[in-house]
């Protein structure tokens, strides 16, 4: 899913795979947050005014709205809580709420706020103009080293601060990541993620996209964060190529891929590209680039040794591609952009699922209160 995923990925799509076992399905995640506005008013629909629509998905739609006060702009993703049919859609939900909640970060995207009603859930993002980087590499084909390697620096800065967050990603895919205006990624979806407990490091649930997926989900192994860097590795692949490695495989192709046959890299690569590929697409996950030492590992290639990570970061380096001059909403599903009509539209049916505990949230008024305490001290 994504805050301003232009297309809702919380129900995993046919050639993803989304298996839950009963004890993680179990797990309840709760947060805490204030359930007023800084004028402690109760945040609600109301607020903003709704101007065009952006994306929809199984669960509902993504709508570019304005905060009436403030006049800003953000991407409402409404989920309709009657199409959450099982205790793990459910899951994937809370999931992504904490996640965002959780997560502050250049390249992750921003939750404002969080609130629902008896049929629906509201989530105000950041509104994310360059669309998904599914877009454009299949506007403009595979990139040149330079450029992908660009991009490949800053999905590795947000990876690599998800791990120490202790999340595994678990769906790391081109429509998973957006670009802002100035060109920079921004990572969203986080339904399928893992959020890990102190002394408890390990999923075993098999979900993700099986173009991407790592080996050791699809033959239902324990596995660890490192999983990850397999689906890095195949996005890596998928950037340079034009295609991921499993692309249009059948599901027992896939399977042999995972367990005997090597995925075969193209030799018009250069010898670092190429060393990369084959150390982030190993099998095992302990001899896997990534697999020891975490994103250290990976920084430290000499793929990237003319990379300023830092700088990468801090978001000082240009991007390859400048959106800034692009037209409006260029980026998004035209069909929709164009519908006249913008509104929310209501739902009868309750849903089975109607009490999401501690969803309400209020980014904006959290961050002002720490402002705050940072000018008081």
């Amino acid at each position: 899913m994504g805050t301003v995923c232009l297309k809702e990925r919380l129900q995993v799509e046919p050639n993803s795979i989304q298996k839950v076992d009963e004890k993680e399905e179990d797990e309840e995640v709760i947060s805490e947050f204030p359930q007023e506005d800084e004028e402690g008013q109760e945040i609600q629909l109301s607020h903003f005014i709704m101007l065009r629509n952006l994306g929809k998905g199984s669960y509902g739609k993504v709508m570019l709205v304005q905060h009436r006060v403030s006049q800003k702009l953000y991407a409402m993703k409404v989920l309709i809580k009657s199409a959450v049919k099982t205790s793990s859609q459910k899951k994937h939900i809370q999931t992504e709420r904490k996640v965002l909640e959780i997560t502050n970060h250049n390249f992750i995207t921003k939750l404002h706020y969080a609130f629902q009603s008896k049929t629906k859930l509201y989530l105000i993002m950041e509104f994310v103009s360059g669309g998904e980087l599914f877009y454009h590499l299949k506007l403009k084909g595979r990139m040149t080293e330079k450029k992908m390697k660009f991009y490949a620096a800053e999905i590795l800065v947000g990876l690599d601060y998800l791990h120490k967050e202790n999340i595994i990603y678990r769906d790391l895919k081109p429509e998973n990541i957006l670009l802002d205006s100035d060109g920079h990624i921004k990572l969203c979806d986080f339904g399928l993620s893992k959020i890990c407990s102190m002394g408890d490091m390990y999923a075993k649930s098999i979900c993700g996209t099986f173009e991407y997926i790592a080996p050791e989900i699809i033959l239902g192994e324990m596995y660890t964060k490192c999983c990850d860097w397999w689906t890095y590795g195949a996005l890596l692949f998928d950037m340079l190529t034009g295609r991921p490695p499993f692309y249009q495989l059948s599901r027992k192709q896939i399977m042999e891929f995972a367990t005997v046959k090597d995925i075969e890299i193209p030799s018009y690569l250069s010898e670092e590209a190429i060393d990369l590929l084959k150390n982030l697409l190993k099998r095992n996950p302990e001899e896997r680039l990534g697999g020891q030492r975490d994103a250290q590992e990976i920084y430290e290639h000499p793929f990237f040794k003319d990379i300023d990570f830092q700088k990468i970061e801090r978001k000082e380096i240009d991007p390859p591609y400048d959106l800034g001059n692009e037209r409006p909403f260029k980026f998004f599903d035209q069909n929709l952009i164009r519908k006249s009509s913008v509104h929310d539209t209501p739902v009868t049916e309750l849903g089975r699922f109607q009490d999401f505990s501690n969803f309400t949230y209020n980014g904006d008024k959290l961050s002002n209160e720490c402002n705050k305490l940072l000018i008081i001290h």
